[in-house]
């Protein structure tokens, strides 16, 4: 058996390396970059109203936009859309005049971030650092309001909980609406030589009322629906006598409030409540210590003013997954990216400062993230505190890559450390690389290996490493593909790390036609697939899991999203598992059929829903499932999102079923760009729990904001213990301030 491995694992790296070396010895033609574009300067001064009226402003040339929905590469004439560029030494600057009647012009809101396609926009996304995989997004819409975020993965990545500094005006007028945005170069990192620089530039108009969208470049829709910001496409751009900017922000925050806890006294008869009075200060610096290099620091991290995450039902034997949503976490995140299959990841931040969701204080920490000749270096390491009954424990992460070969190829490594105050340790460190062989190909390696003090033996065993291996052609026109291995050994174990699945060896993925009707067709593009993966455990070589089946996906040019996918699933159970107070999944192997369709609503409505429903077998069972989520802005003030979702599970040889709920409903109350109150009302009906949260934030400008926060949790089956069990297991009223000077 160990042989076997060791062959397998040897087989697949000879694999990769050859790969490489016929890559790096063959004659191989990379698509080339369109001509550079070099941005005027702006020749007077503006002021940013959104009126986009002064003489400075007329004297700029438009961009020379396309279509590229619904249908890909029409010249768009200057009366309907007007997008301009400039800068002076401080600022980038962009406006947009939209020719529209203001009848039909879709802006149901003033919130921040709010991305979808309700809500018409002017937008650009910008590859600072030129490498064609990552970019920062802004975005305007008619209302003022403004989104931005960070792209990774050339774009197929969004990250929205990223925001940076900057400003935004627009105005609605009887021929349509305008818009001015002003960036600072000091919001921005990129690097220069001698004052100029070369970025990526993608510049977008989009219309939710008639779904369409015109872009600069002309970027055409071979990759699917996110095409248009894919950093890879973007127009190379220059500016001159960019002079270096290296800002200190400085952000003291001020935290006040009140919590209450319910406890169980020895020998009582009654659950009581604790109150505490809480009060914290904290420090966020962040300097630029190159015009490429930054430098966070922070004292007494606090997370108050997050939100809640999402409730989730597990009915499966693995652990959930949930995404990160502190800001400090996902500042330049993708440098820290290390992604195995699905969510396997060597370094997952919620490792950090959270234990099964309850925050856990942070002393303090460091983040370094700096840019130079092709590298990306990031290094960071925090500190927790001994808290809700864990050690003192330091979380260090190193992080480098280079782009080689061209610019959608590198390769680079990872190591992370987890050491508490004992001297317990855990460590892992890898290599991984991706690879634009030709055209459309991709290959992708990642090998990791893990080391911990509580594993007796040796420690540099194949037993202690992850790796995968994939192939894709990354297209969406015609035939595109992916495949992959993956192995995984008994000991592997990242301590500041997402692993669902231990010990096995899996093969899949998928192959996928897709293809855009005539010109004249209510569709916009249909994708079908076949998709399959297998899991095999390495403990006795038997099938741990088995899905394979075919999917569809349609889009109507109209907005709406139809999908649909049959698997046929086999699972092999070894251990007994419980997805619920009072069933529990026996050992076993099992084979069962599931089906899913799902419907999207068009996206450019204020009135939109998604319908999702599914069913089959479940472990010798049967499930049906299904969701509503349905989406309603009254007017700009007012957003509304419920989310709900019914499984229906039956064991009808047991005499057992289940029947659970998700409820999640957000109310927004989004006065203008600057003044909001919300409120999330959750339950779960698996864990018998309600949570409710409310937040009010007044944020006059970015780096200036005031939080008052209520978070409550609740049982919502109070008599599944003696005594009964409080209505109200915590709650916390806290207020926040911070200011950035």
């Amino acid at each position: 058996m160990y042989r076997l491995k060791i062959i397998t694992l040897r087989t697949v790296c000879l694999l990769v390396a050859g790969l490489i070396s016929l890559m790096i010895s063959s004659e191989i033609t990379f698509a080339q970059s369109p001509g550079l574009y070099v941005i005027p300067k702006l020749e007077g001064s503006i002021t940013l109203d959104g009126k986009v009226n002064e003489p400075a402003w007329e004297a700029i040339e438009p961009l020379p936009l396309v279509t590229h929905w619904p249908a890909y590469g029409i010249e768009v004439d200057r009366s309907k859309t007007e997008i301009r560029i400039a800068y002076d030494k401080d600022y980038l600057y962009v406006s947009c005049r939209c020719y529209v009647d203001p009848e039909k012009i879709s802006a149901p809101t003033y919130k921040r971030n709010e991305n979808n396609m309700s809500t018409s926009n002017v937008s650009i996304v910008l590859d600072t650092f030129n490498d064609n995989e990552n970019a920062l997004w802004f975005s305007v819409t008619p209302t003022g309001s403004r989104m931005d975020g960070a792209l990774s993965n050339d774009g197929l990545t969004a990250n929205l909980y990223w925001n940076t500094i900057w400003e935004a005006q627009a105005v609605i007028h009887e021929t349509g609406w305008s818009a001015e945005m002003r960036i600072p170069f000091s919001s921005l990192r990129f690097e220069s030589e001698n004052g100029r620089v070369e970025l990526g530039l993608i510049a977008y108009r989009y219309s939710a009322h008639d779904v369409t969208m015109q872009t600069y470049p002309a970027i055409p829709p071979d990759w699917g629906f996110l095409s248009w910001r894919k950093p890879s496409q973007s127009q190379r751009v220059e500016l001159t006598n960019i002079e270096n900017q290296n800002p200190v922000f400085i952000t003291p925050y001020l935290l006040g409030g009140l919590d209450r806890s319910a406890y169980l006294v020895s020998g009582a008869d009654r659950y009581q409540h604790e109150h505490e009075l809480t009060y914290e200060a904290g420090l966020d610096v962040k300097m630029g210590l190159t015009n490429s290099s930054t430098l966070d620091l922070t004292l007494n991290t606090d997370f108050a003013q997050v939100e809640a995450d999402d409730q989730q039902i597990n009915l499966s034997r693995f652990s959930l997954f949930f995404p990160e949503r502190r800001q400090f976490f996902l500042e330049r995140a993708a440098i820290f990216d290390f992604t195995f299959d699905a969510q396997d990841r060597l370094f997952h931040s919620r490792r950090i400062g959270l234990s099964e969701g309850q925050p856990l204080r942070i002393l303090g920490g460091a983040r370094m993230i700096t840019r130079s000749q092709g590298w990306d270096i990031g290094l960071l390491s925090m500190q927790t505190a001994r808290d809700l009954g864990l050690s003192s424990k330091n979380n260090s992460i190193i992080r480098f890559r280079k782009q080689l070969l061209n610019p959608q190829s590198y390769a680079g490594g990872m190591f992370t450390s987890r050491i508490d105050e004992s001297g317990n340790y855990n460590f892992a460190y890898g290599l991984d690389g991706r690879f634009n062989l030709w055209s459309h190909e991709f290959l992708k390696f990642n090998i990791a290996q893990t080391s911990d003090s509580d594993v007796n033996g040796s420690r540099f065993t194949h037993e202690s490493i992850r790796l995968q291996t994939e192939w894709e052609r990354r297209s969406f026109n015609r035939l595109s593909y992916k495949f992959s291995y993956n192995y995984s050994g008994e000991l592997y174990n990242p301590g500041i790390g997402f692993q669902l699945r231990e010990n096995y060896m899996r093969f899949g993925d998928r192959v996928s036609w897709g293809w855009q009707p005539e010109e004249n067709s209510s569709i916009l593009s249909i994708q079908t697939s076949f998709n399959g993966s297998l899991y095999i455990s390495n403990n006795n070589n038997r099938l741990e899991s088995l899905e394979y089946g075919p999917s569809i996906s349609v889009t109507l040019k109209r907005g709406d999203l139809i999908t649909g996918h049959v698997y046929f699933i086999t699972e092999d159970i070894p251990v007994p598992f419980q997805i619920s107070n009072t069933i529990v999944i026996p050992e076993g192997l099992y084979s069962f059929p599931e089906a899913q369709l799902s419907y999207h609503t068009p996206r450019g409505k204020n009135l939109r829903a998604v319908f999702r429903t599914g069913g089959g077998g479940f472990f010798g069972g049967t499930r049906f499932t299904a969701s509503i989520q349905p989406t309603w802005d009254p007017s700009r003030v007012v957003n509304l999102n419920l989310y709900y979702q019914v499984n229906r599970i039956n064991f009808s040889d047991r005499n057992e079923d289940l029947t659970a709920h998700i409820v999640r409903f957000r109310t927004e109350l989004t006065f203008n760009t600057k003044v909001t109150l919300s409120s999330f009302v959750q339950f779960n009906s698996v864990d018998d729990l309600g949570i409710l949260n409310f937040r009010f934030r007044y944020n006059p400008k970015d780096g200036n904001n005031f939080y008052l926060v209520f978070n409550e949790s609740m049982n919502t089956f109070r008599d599944m213990g003696v005594p009964q069990l409080p209505l109200s297991e915590s709650r916390a009223l806290l207020l926040k301030y911070d200011y950035t000077f």
